[in-house]
């Protein structure tokens, strides 16, 4: 048996939130090693519950969410033209450093990667866990290490590199560097991540599938799951929530598929139907969007039986630009239809959002705000997601022939904050009216209902 840490690192960034945040890969890679025997430890740092450093409060936190408590700290000089305030979110590092003095020393550590603008974090804790027990082999996974391998090979300090779904790639490396490999006693799909190794935070992420079958332009699926869609077995995943919520006293529940609702009858359908017939009583949560193109009456009424209160609808696909994406079209009837059925099934405008995606190569201001106009006809407030160049991607080459990125650029300067390919000033001021159409539509709302 060998002794493994697993550690979600900081986040250094511009502005960081709780959006339901859990490091699920890391958390699956962790139950598949505690499966074949190993003794597996967590460190996170972004535990916004941690007694000794509670995040901030505010009155605007709501199902779990909130915000991380941030250290300002100097830019790094690729940054040093962006007037916003950088820092390192989530525990103090004095802290995290007694947490690893703590640990006994292991065999092995896991670290993981989020987007691929953060990879300081993932350094900063190489770097501790390096200082804490020098020899001790270091592993680098997650999305940063998949899409930007190059970079985290010659930059992290980490012993190896694991790009891709790591379940079966951790369990062999740590059987390699311990010299203590194990094998499964059952197959890798059939664990569920080890969601009890973070202290309770009153939600948790889950995929009801891996991968996406759809591609696009701008989306890292299909590197993250070169395996393709994979849809888990319905009862699986119920099971899943079921033990989260007896077990973990959850009350909050994030899908985190890429496509949630993609061949629904066979799938979420079931997945709701099953929910509804155990009187599971859970809020659910789409925080990645979901294809509108596939939300009709049926769905949006069981949809809102099953518990769901949060639902971002994705409208990136009704801009001409997407032509090369037919089976993702969403035409203006086909979005008006999936938003009715939404509200006529007891959804209300604060629950319910469209997600448009700015800032993209070639993309103008007024092709956005033509795109918001319909969300808002219809009701539906309207949220912003800047565009982020993300390695290996169709809309990631077209930036770079534009000539708005190198190829080779330091991945900082992926940051959708940086608005690597658009007038920052002109994006910043249709946020702003953005805002205030919203309000205007939540406040009509409640107008109609008084």
């Amino acid at each position: 048996m060998a002794r493994v840490l697993c550690v979600n690192p900081w986040v250094y960034d511009f502005a960081a939130y709780n959006q339901w945040m859990e490091p699920l890969g890391l958390l699956s890679v962790a139950a598949v090693l505690r499966a074949a025997g190993h003794e597996v430890a967590l460190l996170d740092c972004l535990d916004r519950l941690d007694p000794r450093a509670p995040a901030p409060r505010s009155h605007r936190d709501a199902f779990g969410c909130g915000s991380f408590a941030k250290l300002e700290l100097p830019k790094p000089p690729v940054l040093a033209g962006v007037r916003r305030h950088w820092g390192r979110y989530g525990l103090p590092l004095e802290l995290v450093t007694r947490k690893l003095d703590a640990q006994p020393r292991p065999d092995a550590v896991l670290v993981t990667s989020g987007m691929t603008y953060w990879y300081p974090g993932a350094f900063e804790a190489i770097r501790c866990i390096k200082r804490r027990w020098p020899g001790v082999p270091v592993a680098l996974g997650g999305v940063y290490a998949t899409l930007c391998p190059e970079h985290a090979r010659a930059h992290s300090g980490a012993d190896a590199v694991l790009g891709g779904p790591g379940e079966a790639q951790g369990l062999q490396w740590v059987g390699q560097v311990s010299g203590l490999a194990r094998e499964l006693p059952t197959s890798v799909g059939s664990i569920l991540p080890a969601h009890d190794l973070r202290r309770p935070q009153g939600y948790v992420a889950i995929r009801t599938s891996l991968g996406c079958p759809f591609r696009c332009p701008y989306c890292a699926a299909p590197q993250l799951w070169p395996g393709g869609f994979q849809p888990r077995p319905p009862a699986q995943v119920v099971d899943e929530i079921a033990w989260c919520m007896q077990t973990l006293g959850v009350s909050d529940i994030a899908f985190y598929d890429d496509a949630l609702l993609a061949e629904a009858t066979r799938h979420i359908h079931v997945i709701l139907d099953e929910v509804i017939a155990r009187g599971l009583r859970v809020r659910f949560h789409t925080p990645n969007g979901v294809h509108a193109r596939f939300v009709d009456f049926e769905l949006a009424q069981k949809m809102r039986r099953a518990g769901f209160v949060t639902i971002r609808l994705g409208l990136d696909a009704c801009e001409a630009r997407d032509e090369t994406l037919e089976e993702l079209k969403v035409d203006e009837a086909g979005f008006a239809r999936a938003v009715r059925a939404l509200l006529q099934a007891g959804f209300s405008a604060r629950e319910l959002a469209a997600y448009v995606l700015i800032a993209r190569p070639g993309q103008s201001v007024d092709e956005v705000r033509s795109t918001m106009a319909l969300a808002h006809k219809l009701g539906a407030p309207v949220r912003l997601a800047e565009f982020s160049p993300v390695p290996g991607t169709a809309e990631f080459q077209l930036a770079v022939a534009s000539g708005h990125l190198a190829a080779d650029a330091d991945p900082l300067l992926h940051n959708r904050a940086v608005y690597p390919c658009g007038n920052a000033q002109a994006w910043e001021e249709l946020k702003l009216q953005v805002r205030q159409r919203n309000l205007a539509v939540v406040a009509g709302e409640k107008e109609a209902c008084t």
